[in-house]
């Protein structure tokens, strides 16, 4: 059984299409041996502090010694159903596999998804097939981003100002179950080859 999380799906496509990126590299990455960077605390941070806003009108939200002021950003609507766990079973090319990630929010038949990041790069998101595995694990038909655009105070790193909100959509198409079966058999293929006994 070989267990693939969405982004390390993205993390394999990235090396392989990549003339630059070092195998090594990405072999830590999947094996989660690197510690997680500042951009990574933040935004796992920001995940935690929209889970557990209460109901209403924020000005702020906080988590795990993180501050985020929207006073100039606008409005978020936060999905009545957050941070759901998914474990997926399906066969790759003859090879058991388990799909796993979390979704930050669900509305019916779209998948939310928030982002934070420094640029909003909408080819970037709309690049990934994390929101591929997502919708056909889930069976919906939209994924939509909400990417906070943000920076940290100059003299609090861990206060961040988010300057933006950006919505960006992705939807189900024909071929989406065909391209994903293709990346899947790529990254199988790649795990048996390079993370015998890790996968």
């Amino acid at each position: 059984m070989i267990r693939i999380s969405a982004t390390n799906l993205d993390a394999f496509r990235r090396y392989r299409d990549s003339e630059d990126a070092s195998l090594e590299d990405l072999l830590v990455y999947l094996r989660r041996e690197t510690p997680p960077t500042p951009p990574m605390l933040a935004g796992k941070a920001l995940h935690k502090a929209l889970e557990i806003a209460a109901e209403g009108e924020h000005d702020t939200l906080a988590a795990d010694g993180y501050t985020f002021d929207f006073s100039t950003a606008g409005d978020v609507a936060l999905a009545d159903i957050r941070e759901m766990k998914l474990e997926v079973e399906r066969t790759v090319g003859g090879t058991p596999v388990t799909l796993v990630g979390v979704v930050d929010g669900i509305r019916g038949r779209e998948v939310i998804d928030h982002k934070l990041t420094l640029r909003f790069d909408p080819e970037r998101f709309l690049s990934s097939y994390q929101w591929r595995v997502y919708l056909s694990a889930f069976d919906a038909d939209r994924f939509t981003w909400i990417v906070y655009e943000g920076v940290p105070e100059r003299d609090d790193p861990q206060r961040y100002t988010i300057r933006a909100l950006h919505h960006l959509t992705a939807h189900r198409y024909p071929e989406m179950e065909a391209d994903l079966e293709r990346e899947l058999a790529a990254y199988v293929a790649f795990a048996k080859a390079h993370l015998a006994g890790a996968v």
